[in-house]
């Protein structure tokens, strides 16, 4: 009996150390301060090595350089001073022009002054518009380039699952579409940088002056979390490194997928409409357009940032709960942005300090109650999805029912019900008890 209950403490201890571990490794990602940025608010710290794995997949990084003596002609390899020099270039011409396509990036850049260790025929137009699809993929996030899964006659994005289809329609489109404007070529995929809604494009102050404000429904944090998502939906959550599929929900699965990288919004933001994701805002003037345009994009990166807040941040079971959901054996990068961290495990957002006013300005504040009308307008179907799906999920065990709190009678009723219930049954069995002792008594029993 002594050794098994010494083997039961001493598996205990592990578990404990590793749990310790893992908030100690949680506690120095978020304290981490990344070089450049103001006050340590936003952290890029994991994007250089993050993209370094990136571009190894691309065809014009091969990890074996001695493939630079053997290989066919229309192979190129790409040294990393070249790529920092050509990835500097893009996002320089890519902030100071509207409606470009990848064929005038490409008549932009000045190739020859690249040791692309090519043919004497140079790069083919092919190997061009693809690395320039690629880096664009790399520098927005918003999508991640495939290679070597069709052939030369497109572009492929990469393919991941599971999805709720209702953000890709397909993953490769023709290459012609290089000469049309990034917009045009995007929106070929689906819909990855999604607009907002025609019925809900109006200013803010003209929705709620309007009789639509009466249908919104309302999200308050303590109802619509991650910790009620994983409670009674059995959610299980996805993280992923494409902006894309955040807050994508594939009822099938059940699954979330959740952008891992916050950062990335907030420094886009911070540089006033100047990221990369704006190379792909439409510039058409046309109302019924169905692109996002830049007020969109922007939005858009504002409410990723906030959803985290709704969905972790405001609630202490969610937060408890982020610790769970969230390791490097789940994140697609094992460094982690301690921006993601400070959303999701922070109880309220701290004031601005040492020279961080500027990017904080970027991160969202709290609200009491959020509505998917106006908060989230660009990702309001999704919101949706989310809010009517847990809305409509009942508890199914006395575990569930004990858990939700979205019901504040049902939830009173039950442990009202439960206490005196409780009672009166105790003191039924006590009666029950002293009638018996009675009765014995009388026949001289006892």
């Amino acid at each position: 009996m002594s050794h098994e209950q010494s083997r039961l403490r001493g598996s205990a201890t592990v578990h404990k150390r590793a749990l310790t571990s893992n908030t100690r490794q949680i506690a120095l990602a978020k304290g981490r301060r990344s070089i450049g940025n103001q006050g340590g608010v936003i952290d890029l710290d994991w994007y250089r090595p993050w993209l370094r794995e990136q571009r190894r997949k691309h065809p014009a990084f091969p990890d074996n350089r001695n493939d630079r003596n053997d290989r066919n002609p229309t192979h190129f390899v790409l040294d990393d001073a070249d790529f920092d020099t050509l990835e500097s270039a893009i996002l320089k011409h890519i902030r100071t022009t509207r409606g470009l396509s990848i064929d005038d990036v490409i008549e932009h850049l000045d190739w020859d002054s690249l040791d692309l260790d090519a043919s004497q025929s140079g790069p083919s137009t092919y190997f061009k518009r693809s690395l320039i699809f690629s880096i664009l993929g790399w520098q927005s996030m918003v999508y991640q380039p495939e290679f070597k899964v069709c052939p030369d006659s497109s572009l492929a994005i990469y393919r991941a699952e599971p999805d709720s289809r209702l953000v890709y329609d397909t993953y490769t489109v023709p290459v012609d579409l290089c000469d049309r404007p990034l917009y045009v070529l995007l929106k070929g995929f689906g819909n990855l940088l999604p607009a907002r809604s025609k019925s809900n494009s109006n200013s803010a102050a003209a929705v709620e002056s309007s009789k639509a404000v009466a249908s919104w429904t309302a999200l308050y944090p303590d109802q619509m979390n991650a910790y009620l998502l994983h409670s009674l939906l059995r959610c299980k959550f996805r993280w992923v490194d494409t902006l894309a599929l955040h807050l994508d929900y594939d009822k099938s699965t059940r699954t979330l997928s959740l952008f891992c990288f916050p950062s990335m919004c907030a420094s886009q933001l911070q540089c006033n409409r100047c990221g990369a994701i704006f190379a792909f805002a439409s510039t058409e003037l046309d109302a019924a357009d169905p692109r996002a345009d830049e007020s969109d994009i922007a939005h858009f990166l504002q409410e990723v940032l906030a959803s985290f807040r709704l969905l972790f941040g405001q609630s202490a079971k969610s937060r408890r709960l982020f610790r769970l959901v969230y390791n490097e054996s789940m994140a697609p990068f094992a460094q982690p942005d301690s921006l993601l961290l400070r959303l999701c495990m922070d109880k309220r957002q701290a004031g601005t300090t040492e020279g961080a006013a500027e990017a904080a300005a970027c991160l969202p504040q709290d609200r009491r109650v959020y509505y998917a009308a106006r908060d989230f307008p660009v990702l309001y179907e999704r919101v949706e999805l989310l809010a009517n799906e847990l809305k409509s999920a009942k508890p199914t065990t006395l575990r569930d029912l004990v858990r939700d709190r979205r019901d504040t009678l049902q939830f009173w009723t039950f442990w009202l019900v439960t206490i005196f219930g409780g009672a009166s049954i105790v003191l039924s069995i006590v009666q029950a008890a002293l009638a018996v002792i009675q009765i014995l008594q009388a026949a001289g029993k006892i």
